[in-house]
C-alpha cells in the first residue's frame, strides 16, 4: 500500500492536540486506510473517540484503525531481540551481565524512542494515511533528535560490522549481528526519509503566550515541515486555525470539527 501522508500533532499540553488528531484521522479515513497512533504515554484516544483503544491495533471504522503505543512494552521486546542476536558472540557470563544492564537501560528515553521507531517503520507502509499524536513539545523535539542520533550510531556500527565480516569470512564463520544491524539501520533510515518527504507537523497552540511560544519552538525545527495551528480560535487569524466546537468527543461530534483544510495539506 502506498503511504501518501504522515500528519503529526505536537504542542503545549492541554491545547487540544489529541482531539484534532482524532478529527483529522476520522476525515482521512473517508479517503483511504488510516492509522491513528498515540505516542503520548498519557494516552487519551479512547476517551476522545469514545471507543476502547489499547496497545493492539483496533479497527474503529471500516478504514480507520487506532493504537496507543506502549513504549515500555515495545522497548522490552526490542531489547530482547537485540540480546538474542548477541547470544552467538558473547560468553554466558558476559551475556548475563548484558541482560542485567539491558534491564536498566530499557526504560531510558532513547531506548523507548528507538523501540517506537522500530514499530512505526513496520506500520507506516500498511496505510495510506498515518496520524501521530505526540506528548507535549519536549517529546516531539527529542523524537526528531533521537531519530538522527540513532541513525548515525547504527551507520557507525554497520561500518564496524563490515570489518568483522571480513575477519569472519577469513575464519570461515558466519554471524547474524551484521545483518541485524543492517536491518535496524534500514528501518530507521526508512522512517526518517518518510517523515521528511511525506510528513507534516502541526504545532498546535491556543491564543495565549506560552502555547504560542512552544508552537514557535516546534516551527523552528529543521527536521520536518511544520505549520502552526491555532485551536479553539475565537477570531480570524492569518494562518491555520480551527474554531471552538463544544463537546467534540465521540465519532459523531468529532465530525463537527471543521478539519477539511488540514486534510488537503
Amino acid at each position: 500500500m502506498l503511504l501518501k501522508k504522515v500528519y503529526m500533532f505536537g504542542g503545549k499540553g492541554g491545547v487540544g492536540k489529541s482531539t484534532l488528531a482524532c478529527a483529522l484521522a476520522l476525515r482521512l479515513s473517508e479517503k483511504g486506510k488510516t492509522l491513528l497512533a498515540s505516542l503520548d504515554p498519557a494516552h487519551s484516544l479512547s476517551g476522545i473517540l469514545k471507543t476502547s483503544v489499547g496497545s493492539s491495533i483496533t479497527q474503529v471504522l471500516p478504514d480507520l484503525y487506532a493504537v496507543e503505543l506502549d513504549a515500555q512494552s515495545l522497548a522490552r521486546g526490542y531489547v530482547d531481540r537485540v540480546l538474542k542476536g548477541l547470544e552467538e558472540v558473547l560468553s554466558p557470563s558476559v551475556l548475563e551481565g548484558a541482560k542485567r544492564f539491558a534491564s536498566l537501560i530499557s526504560s531510558s528515553p532513547t531506548s523507548l524512542e528507538t523501540a517506537v521507531f522500530d514499530k512505526l517503520s513496520e506500520l507506516l507502509p500498511q496505510y495510506e494515511y498515518v496520524v501521530l499524536d505526540f506528548a507535549p513539545t519536549g517529546q516531539v523535539l527529542r523524537f526528531f533528535d533521537s531519530l538522527n542520533l540513532v541513525q548515525e550510531w547504527l551507520e557507525f556500527l554497520v561500518q564496524l560490522s563490515r570489518r568483522q565480516e571480513e575477519i569472519d569470512r577469513f575464519m570461515n564463520r558466519k554471524r547474524n549481528i551484521p545483518q541485524l544491524l543492517k536491518e535496524r539501520l534500514q528501518k530507521v533510515k526508512f522512517l526518517a526519509e518518510t517523515l521528511r518527504e511525506k510528513g507534516l507537523l502541526f504545532a498546535v497552540a491556543r491564543q495565549e503566550p506560552l502555547a504560542l511560544q512552544e508552537a514557535q519552538m516546534l516551527e523552528k525545527n529543521t527536521f520536518i515541515k511544520t505549520k502552526i495551528l491555532i485551536n479553539c480560535s475565537e477570531e480570524a487569524t492569518e494562518g491555520l486555525s480551527i474554531p471552538r466546537v463544544e463537546d467534540p468527543y465521540g465519532i459523531e461530534n468529532l465530525k463537527k470539527i471543521p478539519i477539511e483544510k488540514l486534510a488537503l495539506l
